[in-house]
């Protein structure tokens, strides 16, 4: 994965970056969590993700295996939407349906109350909500396939409320 400069923006990238392996950083698969971590109160944030056609966003607890096998799942401490090969399915495997392809996804975390919900941003339709008790910390999780031929070749931020750790900052 590779971020923009300002830390708001991903794409999968065509060259392997030779990075130091902190602890911070995940390292098996193609994925980034936020800056900020979340141990109370009610967030939101918007993703723009165009027509990319490999995405994954939501939130993952502090403690997910950045290292090993990790599985996108609110089992494993990621709770998200997910779109591949045309569909869109939430971390259980489930499709979601979707009255039309989604361009911007608002990600919505109420932590006491243990919900993260996910909307269509154009005219806040739920998409789908996890609920859950959340006892950690959560950080905003993205992650990134390849574009192919797609005119979107990056996710990005769309509202400055968290952006990506900086992997030259690990």
């Amino acid at each position: 994965i590779h971020l923009s400069d300002d830390l708001t923006s991903l794409r999968n990238g065509d060259t392997d970056q030779q990075l130091p392996d902190n602890p911070e950083r995940n390292t098996r698969y193609c994925n980034v969590f936020g800056s900020e971590g979340f141990k109370s109160g009610k967030h939101i944030w918007e993703v723009e993700v165009g027509d990319h056609p490999h995405w994954t966003v939501g939130l993952a607890k502090e403690s997910v295996d950045r290292k090993g096998e990790t599985y996108v799942s609110p089992d494993y401490g990621i709770w998200c939407l997910l779109y591949r090969d045309g569909k869109y399915t939430n971390g259980v495997g489930e499709t979601v349906t979707v009255k039309k392809s989604l361009q911007r996804i608002r990600v919505q975390l109420d932590y006491e109350s243990g919900d993260v919900s996910f909307y269509d941003s154009e005219d806040m339709t739920l998409i789908c909500t996890y609920r859950d008790t959340f006892t950690e910390k959560l950080f905003p999780y993205f992650s990134i396939g390849p574009a192919g031929d797609a005119k979107t070749s990056e996710i990005k931020i769309c509202e400055n409320k968290c952006s990506f750790y900086s992997k030259k900052t690990w």
